[in-house]
Formats: C-alpha cells, sequence, structure tokens
C-alpha cells in the first residue's frame, strides 16, 4: 500500500513536471520545495518515516500551488489555520483524497483512519471531513453526502 500511494504522489510529480530528490540528511532535517526550481527534496532518513506520505503531498503542494518563496521547513505541530502552510495542508489533502477514497463507499470511509494512515495534522481533521465530502458530492453528482 506504501508504494502505491508513493508511485501515485510520483506521478502527480511527473503530471506536473516537478523533480522529486530523495537524499540522505540527518533524521530531523526537513524537506523542502523550491518553485523556481521546479523541485521537491525529501528525506530518506526522517525520523518518522510515516509521516513522509503527507510530507510529500505538501511540498508537492507548494509547488502546484505556486508558492514562489522557496520554503525549507515542515512542522506537523504547527495548526495555524491561515497562510501558505495551512493552505498547502489543504491542497496536500486534496492530492491524497482520491488515493483513498477512489475505490471506497462513502459509508465505509473513516477520516480518522485517512488521518492516521497519512500522519495529518489533527488540527486539519475539519477541513479533511469537508473535502472528502465534496469528493464524493463532486463524484457523485445526483446524490448529496454529509460525513459525520
Amino acid at each position: 500500500m506504501r508504494d502505491d500511494i508513493m508511485s501515485y504522489l510520483d506521478n502527480i510529480a511527473i503530471d506536473n513536471n516537478i523533480r522529486v530528490i530523495w537524499e540522505h540528511f540527518d533524521p530531523y532535517t526537513p524537506p523542502g520545495s523550491s518553485y523556481d526550481d521546479m523541485c521537491v527534496v525529501m528525506n530518506l532518513d526522517w525520523h518518522n518515516q510515516h509521516e513522509l506520505i503527507f510530507q510529500y503531498a505538501h511540498e508537492l503542494s507548494h509547488i502546484i500551488r505556486g508558492d514562489r518563496t522557496d520554503l525549507f521547513f515542515y512542522n506537523t505541530l504547527h495548526n495555524n489555520k491561515t497562510g501558505i502552510e495551512y493552505e498547502t495542508n489543504l491542497v496536500a489533502v486534496r492530492l491524497l483524497i482520491p488515493f483513498y477514497c477512489n475505490d471506497t463507499d462513502i459509508k465505509d470511509i473513516n477520516v480518522y483512519d485517512f488521518i492516521n494512515q497519512y500522519c495529518i495534522p489533527k488540527y486539519l481533521a475539519d477541513a479533511v471531513k469537508s473535502e472528502i465530502t465534496k469528493f464524493f458530492n463532486d463524484r457523485n453528482k445526483n446524490k448529496h453526502y454529509i460525513l459525520y
């Protein structure tokens, strides 16, 4: 499963002409991205390997959003619900939702499973619920879904 989601994100990078470099760094050196270079640099030795999926989606999202400031920090503890990092987190969530939800019925979706599976910061729970609901409503125009 982990390889599948990473391949899925690799394809997003390819589709957006984003170069991705995976390097060995100190376990606490965060990933980064550069819009001007259309490049993401990921840390193979990150101290919490389970966070790599959301980190990767997050860094891709900086470039997809067109964030022109090179951002070389990643902080899952920062719960600011405004600004570049929050908006980038929302785009990262949107990138992951189709992979998680595509072959699943909405009654089988669990927002907290999604959050835990991809190490998404907990303060994004309401946004995740809203984005998953939007995904299903957009996919099934003749129905209206509400996640509780």
